[in-house]
């Protein structure tokens, strides 16, 4: 895993319920990689 899979754990772990596109925009990716 990397840093940026690393990111999105700590996202989710926080706030599960957050969008796909919510997620992207704060790990600085567009929503198709997430």
């Amino acid at each position: 895993m990397d840093e940026t899979d690393h990111q999105i754990l700590r996202i989710l772990q926080v706030n599960c319920s957050m969008s796909v596109s919510d997620v992207a925009r704060e790990v600085g990716l567009s929503p198709s990689p997430c």
